[in-house]
């Protein structure tokens, strides 16, 4: 386990609690977290793969890595177990093949299936955790959830709003509503926030209009219904590449985590963009893997010093590679808490 040391040690809970007022920690928050996909299955196994992970780099914020695939599993989507870490598990069954099938997505139950698998996880991550250590549950955004379980992918998906935009926004309030009561449960089980990702939202991808019409609303329904169950530790997720950061700045998420690669904000930029406390300064799959030691503790430091540290919790573009040999992370973290927090102007 990393060994650390601090004038004034704060707890997690109280260093991202700092983080998000802006004040200067005793070090900096951070974070990292990556799927090991023969972990996923149960919710005793994500358990005990999240437990581990926070204790051997005394992480400052949780993310349990969930399978992508049980939000689509509640409306029909299968998959094949993967026997490797690091193997990716292979969709057997979509959800969705055309516009007709849209007339299937209904409110689920999310007390039950994948989802209610989740949900006993985050309770039990929880008590074998304690209260010190902040805990965020992934929620894909409606939109995106339809890109994983429609055959056809996110192409697919995006046409539907030109081919049938009555269908595609009756599903997507019924996608909604599950992961708003699913929000809920996870809140009720113990978590301090959602990790909301979106996607599709790049530039060209969608219009203003469109974002609008078919993702907005049930967005701000889902970290709204969090907000209002007491989450102070809501992330917003803008996944991908030349993102519209700016269409966010009014989420009701203090956080915002994106990829700090070409063609995206810069750290100074998000900031000036959504007045929100970053979750960034890491790289994500697949450069995290791909980098020296030497080179990930440069890059995280480099990160930190524009920033100072301060509003700022160290987290990777993405997730970082399944698999990645635990003395790369150990790099990344060692950088970090060598650093000094300190008010930049």
């Amino acid at each position: 386990m990393l060994q650390h040391f601090s004038r004034t040690r704060m707890t997690p809970r109280q260093r991202l609690q700092a983080a998000l007022r802006g004040d200067v920690p005793d070090r900096v928050p951070a974070s990292v977290w990556l799927h090991d996909f023969t972990q996923e299955h149960s919710a005793q196994a994500l358990t005990a793969a999240s437990v581990r992970l926070a204790e051997r780099f005394e992480l400052d914020l949780l993310k349990p890595q969930m399978r992508a695939q049980c939000f689509g599993e509640m409306w029909g989507l299968e998959y094949q177990r993967s026997t490797r870490p690091d193997q990716w598990p292979l969709v057997t069954r979509h959800s969705l093949a055309s516009a007709a099938d849209l007339a299937q997505i209904g409110t689920a139950d999310a007390s039950r299936g994948a989802l209610g698998e989740q949900v006993q996880a985050m309770r039990q991550v929880r008590a074998a955790l304690g209260p010190e250590v902040p805990i965020v549950a992934t929620v894909f955004a409606p939109m995106m959830n339809l890109t994983m379980m429609h055959r056809g992918g996110a192409a697919a998906v995006l046409a539907l709003q030109r081919e049938a935009p009555a269908e595609l926004e009756r599903a997507l309030g019924h996608i909604a509503r599950t992961l708003e009561h699913f929000t809920l449960l996870c809140m009720d089980a113990g978590v301090d926030g959602i990790f909301y990702a979106t996607k599709t939202i790049n530039a060209g991808e969608v219009t203003r209009a469109e974002w609008e019409r078919f993702q907005r609303p049930f967005d701000e329904a889902i970290l709204g219904a969090a907000a209002a169950a007491g989450a102070w530790a809501n992330i917003v997720h803008i996944c991908g590449e030349r993102i519209e950061a700016d269409w966010f700045k009014d989420f009701a998420a203090p956080l915002v985590s994106w990829a700090t690669t070409p063609g995206n904000p810069g750290l100074q930029e998000m900031r000036a963009l959504c007045g929100k406390t970053l979750l960034a300064g890491m790289p994500g799959k697949p450069s995290f893997a791909q980098m020296s030691p030497e080179a990930l503790a440069a890059h995280v430091l480099a990160s930190l010093e524009r920033t100072g540290g301060v509003g700022h919790v160290l987290g990777p573009d993405c997730s970082i590679n399944p698999g990645t040999p635990e003395p790369l992370i150990d790099a990344v973290f060692e950088a970090a808490r060598a650093f000094k927090p300190r008010r930049v102007h």
